[in-house]
């Protein structure tokens, strides 16, 4: 797996570019000088050897830190633009073909960097393009290079210049688009990379609470037989008769919701108050030394039913396993937004952690930015709050 930063490997790619480049055009002029022409002009042979400066920069500074890349790719290709353009200059000007070339660093800046740093190159490609049309050295008839090239009339030469504008207008936009596009490609990637790990958390809890679910049938079921044998058996003092129907009923009752699994679904547009009365009653059952207390200054009906059950249900487990004995729910209106507030005593003791807190967060704020409110919490030696915040909707009273 590659592990190089994707600018880096854009610049190793250019190595080979530049390279190829320069093999290409000395075997045309080796090629050139076996058909008769003789003679090269050391300036000429000067700008061929210096289009590979770029690559020494791009070798020297292979390990620089990756957000230098930018800057780094930007000067090489500006480089490869300028130096082009000089040797342009001495292979006959704009008349050359290989002139054309300097679209390549304007399409390959388009593509990686900013659009800042593209039009830079982009003018430097098109500033190098107008010199070597207006103002060229033309090689001597009996060079190699004179084959390369030809005199331009005047219109042709503005014709060129609209054919080489208008490439290069397109092929940067063209490389900014792409460049988007990709960027909105991978930042999908990654988002459905996150919501698989997050799926795949949620299945672990799932198969993690199953499996102690499982577990506890079995006591369960122990302790519901033994609290019928005890209410039943005629040496069963009276004193402790009351006691012991408190036991079974507990009992048989966590036996009944480890049975059923799910509630059944809740219907949509339920007001929060009866949300919090549901509440009540489902910790009632499993805590019931959790006094839980609300106050309604606002009573927002929300669509998603069962998603803000949920996120009730979470926060009150999480309370439960601190060791809380006060739940306290506060509902108000605050301009455009709504605020649901729960406070608990927890932990019980001020230096232990809370248990649980992580796995019933994770559960809460994905089921929070589906129905699209937020999520804040506060901690204290003895104390916790959670502060979810939404936005009113279109129906006045209503959250969603």
């Amino acid at each position: 797996m590659d592990n190089r930063p994707p600018l880096l490997n854009w610049r190793l790619r250019l190595i080979w570019l530049r390279s190829l480049l320069v093999l290409a055009i000395t075997l045309a002029l080796i090629v050139l000088q076996r058909f008769g022409h003789s003679g090269y002009q050391l300036a000429e042979l000067g700008w061929l050897g210096a289009l590979l400066l770029p690559n020494l920069v791009t070798l020297l500074t292979r390990k620089a830190p990756s957000q230098r890349h930018s800057q780094l790719l930007t000067l090489e290709l500006a480089m490869d633009a300028i130096l082009f353009a000089g040797l342009i200059q001495g292979f006959g000007g704009a008349g050359n073909p290989l002139s054309f070339y300097l679209l390549v660093p304007a399409l390959m800046a388009s593509l990686t960097l900013p659009m800042a740093n593209g039009i830079l190159v982009a003018l430097l490609a098109l500033a190098g393009y107008m010199v070597s049309l207006s103002w060229y050295q033309m090689p001597a008839m009996n060079s190699p290079l004179h084959a390369l090239t030809h005199q331009l009339s005047g219109l042709h030469s503005t014709g060129m210049a609209a054919v080489f504008i208008a490439l290069l207008v397109m092929l940067s936009v063209l490389g900014q688009v792409i460049q988007r596009l990709i960027q909105q490609q991978q930042k999908q990637q990654e988002q459905a990379l996150d919501l698989a790990g997050r799926r795949e958390h949620m299945y672990q809890v799932a198969a993690t609470l199953a499996d102690q679910a499982h577990e506890l049938n079995t006591p369960l079921g122990t302790l519901v037989m033994l609290a019928d044998n005890l209410i039943h058996a005629p040496e069963m003092p009276d004193s402790l008769r009351p006691e012991v129907e408190q036991m079974d009923h507990l009992a048989r009752n966590v036996a009944n919701r480890l049975k059923q699994g799910n509630e059944a679904q809740l219907e949509s547009g339920l007001p929060l108050s009866i949300l919090i009365q549901r509440l009540q009653q489902h910790l009632r059952h499993l805590a019931p030394t959790l006094s839980v207390t609300h106050t309604l200054k606002a009573d927002p009906i929300v669509v998603d039913s069962q998603s803000w059950y949920r996120v009730l249900c979470n926060l009150g487990y999480n309370a439960m396993d601190a060791g809380a004995t006060r739940l306290d729910i506060i509902v108000s209106d605050h301009a455009s937004q709504y605020r649901l507030q729960l406070s608990d005593d927890g932990p019980a003791h001020p230096d232990s952690e809370r248990e649980g807190l992580g796995m019933g967060l994770t559960l809460v704020h994905s089921a929070l930015a589906h129905i699209g409110a937020e999520l804040e919490m506060d901690f204290g030696h003895s104390w916790t709050q959670a502060r979810i915040h939404w936005a009113h909707t279109d129906s006045p009273g209503a959250g969603s």
